[in-house]
């Protein structure tokens, strides 16, 4: 832990890969498959990954600022 507080970077690099990958595999659908059902799901679970991934990163940095300061009293 920094004076700051903690480390975010190990945390970025997994939301970004994350992020990158869904974006990729949206547009590899969009670009490459035909309308078909396995496409459309593979389509959803990657907004559903984004969606999720970009929540808990949210409501972990709240959460964190939330609880540090009152641990370091």
């Amino acid at each position: 832990m920094s004076v700051n507080g903690p480390s975010w970077k190990l945390r970025r690099r997994a939301v970004f890969g994350s992020l990158l990958f869904s974006m990729f595999l949206i547009l590899y659908v969009a670009i490459k498959w035909d309308s078909t059902s396995l496409a459309e799901t593979l389509v959803l679970g990657a907004f559903a990954l984004m969606g999720t991934v970009v929540g808990a990163y949210i409501g972990g940095a709240v959460y964190e600022d939330v609880r540090l300061p009152k641990e370091e009293e």
